[in-house]
């Protein structure tokens, strides 16, 4: 750890200074003073023999960093320079930081392990901080290193719009989006005035307990420092990747019937009821040997070894829950691995196998268990509850080390858990034969575990402690209902018939569900709607088709561009592309082409910042920009869509203009093919998105030119209401059914029917209950949603007549806000 000396004209002013960073850092931070002369160090001034002796005294192989109050203080350190041999020297650097704030940023920094840059940077970077909290600008300082000149600070304020702020998904995703950068990065959080810590580890971060609306100031220093803080800047726009109100927590609900009728307090996460018998799922226990390291070395690399292939285990998870419960839920474990290659972390483990001789599991158990307790104190509850998933990792990692399983077997008949708590690691690898459902005596709404028990369709309750605790013994048969949050513990015979003919009607409505999965999308009337699916990777696809998908409506191809360093090249699209054509067959593909920008960036296209993304350089306007990249996903589309029913969709259309120099675009692609003698798909229907107020209102016009629509009523509706879909205190105008974008979509509708052309809603809106109802109504022939919502969607549109919900979309434009239609709607069903 760098050692830090204050040295100080005054006794006293050095001493309170000490007693101010120790309050920040415990007493583990080396730290010394040299302050004062005279009898007791009454007198003012500095001596440069005793602040030699303050340098040794915290001398480390990590460095020495040196802060002074004032002008002949400078002057007594470097005398004192002279009293130290060269290698003592060496790793001795003086800081022009301001002399409280800096000691304090420094200590709070050198005791979080940063090296001695960092924790020079940081101090010279306390004063800008200062500044930026009272509203004023200051000038950074190049700080001096022992002659050596730093590079000056880059600041960058800004506020945390995520509804439980910089929880561990997007602090994964900020610390991954600066990684490549060659800048050494700072966070502070300015609202409740914690930190700064450099901007790598994963709790690091965590313990500066960033929430909505915090504000937050990074700082940068380095080649790349400007670049970096635009890249945190443009992450903060896209909600650094959680969807715009995402992560709502539940209301805890008051229920009058529980264990037996009389218990309250249990917590409601993933509908549906379950009754069988209880299996108790413990914990399984890992022993920690607890011998010393006979080759530290080969400790070390054991440790690491266990890490890597924890992190590869990791990513197949990742994988395999993406593909069954889509991207956004694999992105958990997105976290934890950042979580395992956290370096404080990792070099704790290290560092103590290296110093203490102790062995890896040993060394990794307490590291662990270090960081798990720091988010377990945090005040926050839903921050605290990420210390279930480093204990997961950590769990997982001991037990490569040790040769023990990392969780204890399931049930081996189908069975209701009760547990304590789940990690998400043994939420994703549950037998969903053997599990009804799961009961967790602890455990939280918004915990990692509780979003992938829904995800994958278990109905589970948590917060069971109390409710399990009424009885006198542990019970034999249990029931739960994952909506109301009921449980039912050995229920009499009378409430298991009644519970019994739930379960069998629930069992039922299943069944019926699967059935019209494998149906044809159509009203109760026979009227033919065509239910396509949602997709953003091959996984997905083979996942949509088994659930009912008759095409797909939106393939969204930046999941072949994100999440790497370079743009694919023809040949890899063509693959993954030519992929998702063999899952469906002869059944239509849309492929809409690249949509990037507004949320989604990738930094291998960099941009000018704009002042709303949105309303900026994305999609369409992006490709014609980058012709070339746009002219290889066109020839990789058309090759991939011979002997398929492709079909193109483009993104952000304002007008016909945009529109025609599309296609032109496009009819370029294929001549080059064709003189290539390339074998490819042509000619292709060729649609387009609706999203734009000026293409709803000209959609007669564009009907002449578009072999089909697709509404996007997400950014139709923030377009039409002028309110950003990535700013949560704006959610009560993202509201689809909202009468102004209703009378759009009737609109294009309107226009699309004057050339017999289909319209289809692949947006949010498509998926809502009440939303699909009106837009069916008012002549939408195709909805587009997640692979999940397919069999729903086509089972409530069995019980509805055309006639009805023609009636309905017409009541509905005359409504006065989209309150009102849904209470409309609410009325009719």
């Amino acid at each position: 750890m760098v050692g830090l000396v204050l040295v100080s004209h005054s006794r006293s002013l050095a001493l309170a200074t000490q007693e101010l960073v120790r309050t920040m850092t415990g007493p583990a931070l080396p730290l010394a003073i040299a302050a004062g002369v005279g009898e007791n160090h009454a007198e003012l001034g500095t001596d440069a023999v005793e602040i030699s002796e303050a340098i040794r005294s915290v001398q480390s192989p990590d460095g020495v960093l040196v802060l002074m109050d004032m002008g002949s203080a400078i002057l007594s350190s470097e005398t004192a320079l002279e009293f130290l041999d060269e290698k003592e020297r060496a790793n001795v650097r003086f800081c022009p930081a301001p002399f409280v704030e800096g000691a304090v940023a420094a200590g709070v920094t050198a005791n979080l392990g940063a090296s001695l840059a960092e924790v020079g940077a940081e101090a010279v970077g306390s004063l800008q901080q200062k500044g930026s909290a009272l509203g004023s600008e200051t000038v950074p300082v190049p700080a001096k290193t022992n002659g050596q000149a730093a590079s000056p600070a880059h600041f960058l304020r800004l506020t945390i719009r995520n509804v439980h702020g910089l929880h561990a998904r997007p602090a994964a995703r900020l610390i991954g989006g600066v990684k490549a950068y060659q800048a050494e990065i700072s966070a502070r959080n300015a609202t409740n005035r914690r930190g700064p810590v450099p901007l790598k580890s994963l709790s690091g971060l965590a313990s500066l307990e960033i929430l909505q609306n915090h504000d937050v100031e990074f700082s940068a220093s380095g080649p790349d420092a400007d670049a970096a803080l635009d890249k945190i800047r443009e992450m903060a726009r896209q909600n650094f990747g959680d969807p715009p109100g995402s992560g709502e927590v539940p209301s805890k609900i008051d229920h009058d019937a529980a264990v037996r009728g009389k218990t309250a307090g249990l917590v409601p996460i993933s509908g549906g009821l379950a009754l069988g018998p209880v299996f108790h799922q413990d914990a399984a226990v890992i022993e920690v040997p607890r011998h010393a390291a006979e080759n530290v070395e080969a400790e070390i690399a054991r440790l690491r070894e266990a890490v890597a292939g924890t992190e590869r285990q990791l990513e197949a998870r990742r994988a395999q829950i993406a593909a069954r419960a889509g991207a956004e839920n694999g992105g958990i474990y997105e976290a934890q691995i950042l979580a395992l290659q956290d370096p404080e972390l990792i070099d704790a483990a290290v560092r103590t196998i290296a110093d203490d001789q102790q062995n890896a599991a040993l060394a990794w158990s307490e590291a662990s268990r270090a960081v798990e307790e720091r988010y377990a104190a945090l005040r926050d509850p839903y921050l605290r509850e990420r210390a279930a998933d480093i204990a997961d990792v950590g769990r997982q990692v001991l037990a490569k080390l040790t040769g023990a399983t990392a969780a204890a077997p399931g049930p081996v008949e189908p069975s209701v858990i009760i547990a304590d708590d789940l990690t998400p690691g043994q939420v994703s690898t549950l037998d969903r034969e053997r599990t009804l459902g799961v009961i967790l005596r602890d455990g939280g709404p918004t915990a990692h575990a509780a979003i992938l028990l829904k995800a994958l369709g278990l109905p589970a309750v948590v917060q069971a402690r109390s409710a399990l605790a009424a009885v006198a013994r542990s019970p034999q048969v249990v029931a739960l209902d994952g909506t109301t949050g009921k449980i039912w513990l050995d229920p009499d015979p009378e409430t298991l018939r009644d519970l019994q003919s739930r379960l069998d009607r629930q069992r039922e409505g299943e069944r019926r569900e699967r059935e019209a999965t494998l149906q044809p999308g159509a009203t109760a009337d026979g009227h033919r709607i065509e239910i396509f699916a949602n997709i953003g990777s091959a996984a997905e696809a083979a996942r949509a088709r088994e659930s009912g998908a008759e095409g797909v409506g939106l393939l969204r191809t930046e999941f072949l561009f994100l999440e790497r360093e370079s743009a694919p090249t023809e040949e890899e699209q063509v693959e993954v592309l030519s992929e998702i054509g063999s899952a469906f067959g002869q059944a239509p593909v849309i492929v809409r082409t690249l949509d990037i920008g507004g949320d989604k960036e990738v930094s291998y296209l960099p941009r000018a910042a704009e002042a709303n993304p949105f309303l900026g350089v994305r999609a369409l306007r992006l490709c014609f920009a980058r012709g070339e990249l746009f002219a290889a996903q066109l020839r990789a589309i058309l090759r991939a869509g011979l002997g398929h029913d492709f079909r193109i969709m483009f993104p952000m259309v304002a007008d016909a203009a945009d529109l025609d120099r599309a296609r032109a675009c496009l009819d370029q692609a294929h001549i080059g093919l064709k003189e290539a003698g390339i074998a490819h798909a042509w000619p292709i229907p060729t649609g387009i998105m609706i999203e734009i107020p000026s293409a709803a209102l000209q959609a007669e016009r564009l009907a002449a030119q578009a072999d089909f629509f697709s509404i996007g009523t997400n950014d139709l509706t923030q377009y039409t209401l002028a309110a950003d879909r990535g700013n949560p205190e704006l959610a009560p105008y993202q509201d689809s059914l909202h009468p102004a974008v209703l009378r759009l979509i009737d609109q294009v509708v309107r226009g699309a029917q004057t050339r017999q052309r289909p319209v289809a809603v692949c947006g949010e809106a498509a998926s809502d209950a009440a939303a699909s109802l009106v837009l069916i109504g008012l002549g939408v022939t195709e909805l587009s949603v997640a692979a999940s919502q397919i069999p729903r969607l086509k089972a409530s549109l069995r019980r509805q007549t055309l006639p009805a919900l023609r009636k309905l979309a017409a009541r509905a434009l005359d409504c006065a806000s989209a309150s009102e239609v849904r209470a409309l709607v609410e009325s009719q069903r």
